[in-house]
């Protein structure tokens, strides 16, 4: 495609989208060059390249390099300009392939161990002037191919997208190991069209994280669009108790082979949330759920059947889901939901 015709259509539609008065978020990918631009022909020993090597290509692209100040300066001019004339709200910050040749033309060879280092803080600076130019915007990093999960990338962006995996089976994985370390307010992930599970179970998956969807909504049938609504609304309802209540990992994916669990309580201990995941069905089903967290001392009411326990009894005796478990096919998933009496 033109690249001159391509930037000016884009601009066009963010024009009428910007008439409409819509906010509205964009996807960028700045640390990223194509060799076949106005920019890398214009600055080729922008790109990351070791002396002598030719530059590895890997999605039409090569890497900027980001210890450059030159560079740096450039890419906030473009995305300032772009930013400050329209009515967005939201930037995805893509890293979509590896770093390889990794050296810098600009440093001299008894500092090119310090590549990577230099790297990053030009990143960290780089999203710095973004943010302090523009702090209403929510700025989401994006793990594939950068690494970034980091305290660093957190200061800047308050979620990182975990993986280009949205499996919600896969994801299960994925996310108890991001959460060992990071908040699961910070954990992207969401609903997609992956025909592997029901769509519940993959916006159970979900709110497990920062919740969304990326999928055809003209595609799903009219029970889907009700339960997307019935998702929604939940999102809404459990938002402070997902966001700031404790997390406990009841069963790990990577520890038994055929459930998963995991549990949000309010730092009162006056409302539980809890999630199951049948990964695979075991020959012979025998499963306690054991709550943890609890207040032993208070009685707590299931939202769904009206059942009141104790928080010891919750704790200690647990809940036997042997039935529950043994109905569920490969893939399902269970919700509930406990509020103190």
């Amino acid at each position: 495609v033109n690249e001159q015709k391509l930037k000016g259509g884009l601009q066009s539609l963010i024009q009428r989208v910007n008439a409409l008065g819509v906010k509205f978020g964009i996807w960028y990918e700045p640390e990223m060059i194509n060799p076949d631009s106005d920019l890398y022909r214009a600055h080729p020993d922008w790109a990351v390249c070791a002396r002598g090597r030719d530059k590895s290509i890997s999605r039409y692209q090569c890497v900027l390099d980001m210890t450059r100040e030159d560079v740096r300066d450039n890419i906030f001019r473009q995305m300032y300009d772009v930013i400050s004339k329209n009515n967005i709200e939201y930037i995805k910050w893509d890293c979509n392939r590896h770093i390889s040749e990794a050296a810098s033309l600009q440093l001299p060879p008894d500092r090119q161990g310090e590549f990577f280092h230099r790297y990053v803080l030009g990143v960290y600076d780089l999203m710095d002037r973004i943010t302090t130019a523009f702090p209403h915007i929510l700025l989401e990093n994006c793990s594939s191919g950068g690494g970034r999960f980091d305290a660093g990338m957190l200061y800047y962006s308050p979620q990182i997208w975990a993986s280009d995996n949205t499996d919600a089976i896969e994801r299960l994985t994925i996310q108890f190991g991001a959460s060992l370390c990071y908040p699961i307010a910070s954990l992207g992930a969401h609903v997609s069209a992956n025909p592997r599970t029901s769509l519940k179970t993959r916006g159970n998956v979900a709110m497990c994280g920062t919740f969304g969807y990326e999928l055809d909504p003209v595609k799903l049938t009219e029970e889907e669009r009700a339960l997307v609504r019935r998702q929604v609304a939940d999102y809404h309802k459990y938002y402070d108790l997902i966001r700031y209540g404790d997390f406990y990992r009841l069963t790990s994916p990577t520890d038994n082979p055929f459930f998963c669990e995991w549990e949000f309580v309010s730092e009162d201990k006056t409302e539980a949330l809890t999630t199951l995941v049948v990964m695979r069905q075991p020959e012979h089903v025998f499963h306690i759920q054991y709550l943890r967290g609890l207040d032993p001392d208070r009685l707590y009411r299931e939202e769904e059947t009206g059942e009141v326990y104790s928080g010891a009894l919750l704790m200690h005796a647990g809940l036997n889901l042997s039935c529950i478990s043994w109905e569920s096919p490969d893939g399902d998933s269970l919700v509930r939901h406990f509020t103190a009496v």
